[in-house]
C-alpha cells in the first residue's frame, strides 16, 4: 500500500507542552479529518510536516519522501491551506498568479482561472477587500493550481457560512476521486469532516487517542 503520510514516533518538547510519540498513517486516496481540541499540537505536528518545526525525534515521511529535511522537490506536490489565508493586502488574484508561478514548476494558470471563475472571485479587488470566505476560496484555488498529491489544510472552513462550506467541500471531493490524491485536514466542524473524511485521527494534549477509518470509528461509537 502506497502512503500519502506516514509520521512515526514524532516527539517535540516544549517547555509547556510536548508531542508525545505521535504516529499516524494516511493511504494515498482518501481524505483524513485531523481533530483535537485547541493546544493538542495538531499545529505543531502539521507544521513538521511542513518543515516549519524540527522535531526532536520521530519520522515524518510524505509521498514518501522524508519531510523533515529541506526539499524543494517534495514542496512542489503539496498544497497548503493555513487558518489565515495570507496574501500581500494590494494583490489582486491576477498579482498572487504572477507570483505563484514563479515558485512552481507545474503552475497551471488555466486552471487558476478555472478556480477563480467557479468560485466568483474577482480579478481587480484587492486581497483586502475580500471577505473571509473569498480569502478562504483564493486560498484554495492557489492551493490546487499547482497540480499538487497532497493537500495540508488548518481550518479551512472555519468561519464560512454553509454554502461557502458546501462549495469548498466538493472540490475536496473531486481532488480525492482519481485515488491519486490525499487530503489532511484539521477542523473543529465536525459535519463537515462526517462529509468528506474517509479516517479520523483525534489528538489530545500531544497524544494520538486513536487513528482509525471513519466508518469503523461510527462502529465503535
Amino acid at each position: 500500500m502506497q502512503y500519502a503520510i506516514e509520521i512515526k514516533n514524532l516527539c517535540k518538547q516544549y517547555p509547556k507542552f510536548a508531542l508525545q510519540s505521535v504516529s499516524f498513517t494516511l493511504p494515498m486516496g482518501y481524505i483524513m479529518g485531523f481533530i483535537g481540541e485547541n493546544g493538542a499540537g495538531k499545529t505543531t505536528v502539521m507544521k513538521s510536516m511542513l518543515h516549519l518545526v524540527r522535531p526532536d525525534s520521530g519520522t515524518v515521511l510524505l509521498l514518501g519522501q522524508d519531510a523533515t529535511k529541506e526539499n524543494a522537490a517534495l514542496k512542489q506536490q503539496i498544497g497548503v491551506v493555513l487558518d489565515t489565508a495570507n496574501f500581500p493586502q494590494s494583490f489582486t488574484t491576477q498579482d498572487v498568479h504572477q507570483m505563484l508561478k514563479r515558485v512552481y514548476s507545474n503552475w497551471d494558470g488555466a486552471l487558476y482561472q478555472q478556480y477563480l471563475e467557479q468560485f466568483h472571485l474577482p480579478e481587480k479587488k484587492k486581497f483586502k477587500e475580500f471577505s473571509m470566505g473569498m480569502k478562504k476560496k483564493l486560498a484554495v484555488a492557489a492551493a490546487l493550481a499547482h497540480h499538487p498529491k497532497l493537500l495540508i489544510l488548518d481550518e479551512v472552513t472555519a468561519g464560512l457560512d454553509p454554502m461557502v462550506r458546501e462549495e469548498i467541500l466538493d472540490v475536496f471531493r473531486d481532488f480525492v476521486s482519481d485515488g491519486e490524491h490525499s487530503i489532511l485536514i484539521s477542523s473543529h466542524i465536525i459535519s463537515d469532516l462526517e462529509k468528506i473524511c474517509d479516517y479520523i485521527t483525534f489528538l489530545y494534549e500531544g497524544t494520538v487517542l486513536f487513528s482509525m477509518e471513519r466508518d469503523t470509528l461510527l462502529d465503535t461509537y
